[in-house]
């Protein structure tokens, strides 16, 4: 792989996370671990709207818009799935690169399910906090 391409990697990688919900700190954190794998010393950069990556020696400056506006747990955990198997060897970089595209464009879930879970979780905290009628809860 060409050091544009690692960079492309690295920071495809990043914008997934940055723009799914994971932590700022986290995400600079995995970017900048996952570039020493591929062999590519550098800071990743986050600001509003855009990632920025520049290599320690200052040779290479590349940037690449994200906006953190939503929450997908699920492209988070699999993008960070597809970071530990790059690093640990099980995967190509160049196929890690496919992976992180089709993780990108992973549908969320569904409204019916998000709403489930709402209501079992109103549920839970009702009778945590000491419902006397569990039967009108649920049907309320």
């Amino acid at each position: 792989m060409t050091l544009e391409e690692r960079s492309y990697l690295v920071l495809a990688c990043a914008r997934v996370l940055y723009e799914n919900g994971q932590a700022t700190e986290q995400t600079v954190t995995a970017a900048e671990q996952l570039g020493r794998t591929l062999g590519l010393r550098a800071k990743i950069m986050p600001r509003w709207g855009q990632l920025l990556i520049q290599s320690d020696d200052g040779t290479l400056v590349s940037q690449v818009a994200a906006d953190p506006t939503g929450v997908n747990m699920e492209r988070v955990a699999s993008a960070t799935r597809a970071i530990h198997e790059l690093a640990a060897g099980r995967l190509a970089p160049k196929a890690a690169a496919g992976v992180i595209e089709a993780v990108s464009r992973a549908p969320p879930a569904s409204t019916w399910l998000f709403t489930l879970a709402a209501g079992a979780g109103a549920m839970a905290l009702s009778v945590i906090f000491g419902i006397e009628h569990i039967v009108s809860a649920a049907l309320s």
